[in-house]
């Protein structure tokens, strides 16, 4: 039977990560699937890594280059010749969204799936998540992004996000639905869909109706709001946000980029926190731009009265419009 899941993630010098993402995809996932994983330039020892543990799953076989992948491209099949697996070599790093592009992009040249599952390589799922988002999502063909519920992987008994988040468009700040909250609990799924605005990027199951008519990320933001960019395009097209309580994945957060508190963000993530706040907002709510602008001044002189000089000044000039490259 040919599988009706493919697996994205994308994988940036946490090749230990992903390894352990795959084992628990394979122990865990009773569906047939098929993963595609993107390697954005590691510049170590990732990509190698990360093949040895794919050939276990078929033979290796290097496609030829195509117009519009400036990638290495490398196929996974099994004794039966049932596609298995796909790797993407990017000379690039191209940022989370474009990563998880590519990847989906190579695996759908000569397929399609059903529904597609854009996950973290940096997450461990429970037993049953695929079934029973496809159970969801099989009964329901107006949903287009479907969220789980996702626990912090060092504190297993901690929510992060139930599904995802809510936006406040008026000062550009999001809070994640649940967070703090002890698991398991009871969950009143509906009233949950109702408060979400995104979908978190960590874990978003989407249907190939959704891909179709909507499209694949915005490549415009390197790191950070991708996601509710993608839920705005998904709204104003028709389509709804949903969440299954019993699809549980366990997230390391930020484990890569220094991308979780802000105050635990690298320099580089709260760059890219902070120019695509202001991106998002003139794109989806340009009413709110001259609030969202006044709190980032406020989150400047907050982060001066800290003590981090360096960073006040880099967050300043983003935005007075003078630096446009992250650190």
């Amino acid at each position: 039977m040919d599988a009706r899941v493919l697996i994205v993630l994308v994988n940036w010098r946490r090749a230990l990560d992903t390894l352990a993402c795959l084992d628990s995809l394979c122990i865990n996932c009773s569906s047939q699937f098929v993963v595609s994983i993107c390697d954005n330039a590691s510049a170590d020892d990732s990509d190698l890594v990360i093949r040895e543990r794919l050939s276990k799953l078929g033979a290796e076989v290097l496609q030829p280059s195509e117009e519009g992948f400036s990638a290495n491209i490398f196929e996974y099949f099994d004794p039966n010749g049932v596609l298995r697996a796909v790797f993407v070599q990017n000379s690039l790093n191209l940022g989370f969204a474009a990563g998880n592009n590519l990847a989906y992009r190579a695996a759908t040249r000569n397929r399609r799936y059903d529904y597609t599952w854009f996950l973290n390589n940096d997450t461990e799922i429970e037993s049953g998540c695929v079934q029973a988002l496809m159970a969801r999502m099989d009964t329901d063909s107006s949903i287009g992004i479907c969220g789980t519920t996702l626990v912090y992987a060092h504190d297993r008994k901690t929510v992060q996000a139930l599904g995802g988040a809510r936006y406040t468009p008026w000062v550009g700040l999001l809070h994640e639905v649940g967070n703090g909250t002890t698991w398991p609990q009871i969950v009143d799924e509906v009233s949950i869909e109702r408060s979400l605005d995104y979908i978190s990027g960590a874990s978003m199951f989407v249907s190939d109706a959704f891909l179709q008519e909507v499209g694949l990320m915005s490549d415009d933001y390197f790191l950070y709001f991708e996601e509710l960019d993608w839920a705005q395009r998904a709204q104003r097209a028709g389509f709804r946000l949903a969440y299954v309580s019993n699809a549980v994945v366990y997230h390391k957060e930020g484990s890569a980029l220094g991308s979780g508190k802000s105050q635990k963000r690298s320099a580089l993530a709260e760059f890219y926190a902070l120019r695509n706040r202001l991106r998002v907002t003139l794109k989806f709510f340009p009413y709110a731009f001259p609030t969202v602008y006044i709190v980032a001044w406020l989150q400047v002189a907050r982060r001066f009265m800290q003590g981090h000089f360096s960073r006040a000044r880099m967050m300043a000039a983003v935005l007075c419009g003078l630096r446009r490259e992250a650190p």
